[in-house]
């Protein structure tokens, strides 16, 4: 798959159902998969409303910008929801407080001047401490079985320039079979059934309690990852759609997604490089991907909403974990365009700190040391 080269997306010039996008659908179910176990299995939350509301989304959203830009569960509320075993109201009450917000900005026009006043290399340094992060995640789910995990780099590799055998494809169908082979799954455990929706309505005690443990981080960190560094990307790997996607449009959507969805049982969701970066990684390159990927979960959600968490449960971990290297990988690759080797250490330092401590601190340490380096070079032309 030839997924490394910016210039191969040419528009107009690519199958919006080919098998490469169909490759690209499941680029970034690596992250999206682990959560979505999380919040079924710990939180309580019902399959059906989850993948169903993902599924909708995933089409809307490729339907409406033709581009793989899929959505994935807010990271920071996620991982305080299944670490203090929320309940499933507070998960969806928090959502639709982060979905009143994102959309008051949206509609307030202001995020673009905002985004438009952050120096390139604190996007730079927020990309690559994101694939530190996808990478150290990927590596733990690699040692859970160093076969697989060999295997599925080998298949990566082998097929890095292939254009015709995406490699995701191969490596959920080494999934599936090796379930099978090793009888953690059996053809009896697939069950056709209805799904039931369980409806939830936001209460305002949870909401208020969620935004304060979780909610306000996560606007922190959804404004660094998803308002910058989104953006950024899709100007990079797509910049003929520079015009149609800004920092406003991402909050609308985020906004309207996250005062719908919770009604139906769906988890909070937003953009994120992460989720373009693993599409792009393995091949999609349009809007059809996320109509593909958001059809699967849709009939999954409809219709085998009780196969889903066995399934996600049995997934061999080291092949998502090969996925995932792979995507950091490629969005570490991102951080190094128009490489200066006397600014990158201010890249590589905020990297470190969201790393080890989280994005929003690396971001702000990313935007002192720029401040810093001007002042000493305030005689030469400043960095931006």
């Amino acid at each position: 798959m030839n997924c490394n080269e910016e210039d191969e997306y040419i528009p107009g010039k690519i199958k919006k159902f080919s098998l490469k996008e169909f490759g690209g659908a499941f680029g970034d179910w690596g992250t999206l998969i682990p959560f979505v176990i999380g919040y079924i299995s710990i939180v309580g939350l019902n399959p059906a409303g989850i993948f169903f509301c993902v599924g909708i989304t995933n089409i809307v959203l490729g339907l409406r910008y033709n581009l793989p830009l899929p959505v994935q569960p807010q990271k920071t509320i996620s991982t305080v929801a299944i670490a203090e075993n929320w309940t499933p109201n507070m998960v969806i009450s928090t959502g639709f407080g982060t979905g009143i917000i994102w959309a008051l900005l949206g509609f307030s026009k202001k995020l673009n001047k905002i985004v438009q006043k952050v120096p390139i290399l604190a996007v730079r340094g927020i990309q690559l401490g994101l694939a530190f992060i996808l990478g150290w995640t990927a590596l733990i789910l690699f040692f859970d079985n160093f076969l697989f995990g060999f295997i599925s780099i080998g298949v990566i590799l082998l097929l890095f320039k292939n254009d015709k055998i995406p490699s995701a494809i191969i490596l959920v169908i080494f999934g599936l079979i090796s379930m099978f082979i090793l009888g953690t799954v059996n053809m009896s455990d697939f069950v056709f059934n209805l799904p039931i929706f369980y409806f939830q309505i936001p209460t305002l005690g949870n909401l208020l309690i969620g935004m304060l443990f979780a909610g306000i981080a996560q606007l922190l960190l959804t404004l660094t990852n998803v308002m910058i560094a989104t953006v950024s990307l899709i100007r990079d790997l797509f910049p003929e759609k520079e015009d149609e996607i800004d920092a406003n449009s991402l909050a609308l959507n985020m906004g309207v997604m996250n005062l719908i969805n919770p009604f139906l049982g769906g988890i909070p969701l937003c953009h994120g490089s992460g989720g373009l970066a693993a599409q792009y990684a393995f091949g999609a390159r349009t809007g059809g991907s996320m109509i593909l990927e958001g059809i699967m979960e849709i009939v999954l959600g409809l219709f085998f909403a009780e196969t889903l968490l066995l399934l996600f449960s049995e997934f061999p971990k080291a092949i998502l974990g090969a996925m995932l290297l792979y995507t950091a990988f490629l969005l570490g690759k991102v951080a190094f365009k128009n490489f200066n080797k006397r600014t990158f250490p201010i890249i590589l330092i905020s990297a470190i700190f969201c790393f080890f401590l989280n994005i929003t601190i690396g971001f702000l340490v990313d935007l002192i040391l720029v401040l810093i380096y001007n002042k000493i070079h305030q005689n030469k032309s400043p960095i931006s």
